[in-house]
């Protein structure tokens, strides 16, 4: 079987990977001139590692990426960074029950119930009683008003903006459950991860087309950059609305269906400095302040040695906004005069030893899970007989992330293997 994949994110390189070891021949079509989707790094001149554009680690409970991880030989080192607040212009620790229970800006009482509430999430192992309630009116009850509007509240509003009050409650028990202290980056970042398994795929075979753009796709035939090639079965995994543009022959329910599921874009400034911009070693700073214009600043080399990186001190300002916000319209210097004003607030001097400001823009990046979601998960196979759609929007209840994009890789190339075994 020539089976046809359309992205050279880690969902087409997995399922690539995983239908090679069957005896199927891939080909991979990728727009961009490198594999790795919203794990793709960038590099400056002086720099030993590429970065990826749009912060990621791993969890110790990330298993599938971790045993593919071992399979093709890159090496995931693992530590304990700092995660902390902002709170009405103070950082503080927050990332264990410890730090939780010595919380001041909240009373005992108040500390008490939040950790025996998380505490509750994490025990339980099933989701799917709790996807009929929403995270907003569900934390509110049981953490109480105060504990909610001062921690949960603008980080929700933050990563969903107008759709914050709408979130299942299933999902953010999903990232209360996987979630660990412990974090874990590959050697060399993420690119070197997409890196060595398309280069896995190269050597069984299989081959890789970057800056090659499908134009349109039918049952067992696309047209890439004019050209029209005949397969046997072909995995999409790009957003459903692309989808819906590479494939006019889909039927209007199934259309309707791909539409009616919401995402939101994500905006990340990554700031190359002379000198630490985050405190005691932070890592990860959530901004629990709904003034500031972006959810959250992350200090890489806080985590990763900054040895790496010619020396420089790499800070992420990350952001999720709806595809149409104005910032996404804005130059880099215009988003940063934004931001400015804010991140001053953090570090009055930082301003002055920034030596370079990139910002990567994509328009989709987390969708808008909701309420019994569950029942609205498209199944791999559409309607097109031999076309097979794989993206974000059908992870859950985990939260997106390269650890489930290598399980839907896994997942969708098995499905695939059943059915030409069914019909061969």
């Amino acid at each position: 079987m020539h089976v046809a994949i359309i992205g050279a994110g880690l969902t087409g390189l997995t399922a690539a990977y995983e239908l090679q070891k069957k005896g199927h021949s891939v080909q991979i079509f990728e727009k961009e001139f490198l594999p790795g989707g919203l794990a793709m790094g960038f590099q400056r001149d002086n720099w030993e590692w590429p970065l990826e554009k749009h912060y990621h680690h791993i969890f110790t409970s990330d298993n599938e990426i971790r045993k593919l991880a071992s399979e093709i030989g890159v090496p995931f080192h693992f530590s304990r960074p700092i995660t902390s607040s902002y709170i009405d212009g103070d950082i503080l620790q927050l990332d264990s029950p410890l730090k939780l229970l010595m919380f001041s800006k909240l009373t005992i009482a108040e500390r008490l119930r939040m950790a025996a509430v998380l505490g509750y999430l994490r025990y339980i192992s099933g989701w799917q009683s709790l996807e009929k309630y929403t995270t907003h009116e569900w934390l509110q009850k049981y953490l109480g008003m105060r504990p909610y509007k001062m921690l949960w509240e603008p980080l929700l509003i933050g990563k969903f903006g107008p759709h914050f009050k709408d979130i299942s409650l299933s999902w953010f028990w999903a990232r209360i459950k996987a979630r660990t202290t412990k974090l874990g980056y590959p050697d060399h970042g993420f690119q070197k991860f997409a890196d060595t398994l398309a280069n896995k795929i190269i050597e069984n075979g299989g081959s890789i087309k970057y800056k090659s753009e499908v134009t349109e796709i039918k049952e067992n035939r696309l047209t890439i950059d004019g050209s029209v090639k005949d397969v046997d079965a072909i995995i999409v995994t790009v957003p459903n609305k692309l989808f819906m543009k590479l494939a006019p022959k889909l039927p209007g329910e199934y259309m309707d269906k791909l539409q009616s599921f919401k995402g939101i874009g994500a905006l990340n400034m990554v700031l190359e400095l002379d000198l630490s911009f985050l405190p005691d070693n932070v890592y990860w700073l959530n901004i629990c302040d709904e003034s500031y214009p972006f959810l959250a600043v992350v200090e890489h080399t806080h985590y990763i040695d900054k040895s790496h990186y010619h020396g420089s001190h790499i800070v992420y300002v990350g952001n999720y906004l709806p595809q149409d916000h104005r910032y996404f319209s804005l130059t880099d210097e215009e988003l940063m005069n934004e931001y400015r004003p804010f991140l001053e607030k953090i570090h009055p001097q930082y301003s002055s030893h920034i030596l370079s400001t990139t910002v990567f823009r994509v328009p989709f990046a987390q969708p808008i899970v909701t309420q019994d979601f569950s029942k609205r998960i498209l199944p791999f196979q559409t309607p097109l007989k031999n076309v097979f759609l794989a993206n974000m929007q059908q992870v859950y209840p985990w939260d997106r992330g390269t650890n489930f994009a290598v399980e839907m890789g896994k997942n969708v190339a098995h499905d695939i293997e059943s059915s030409y075994e069914k019909h061969s």
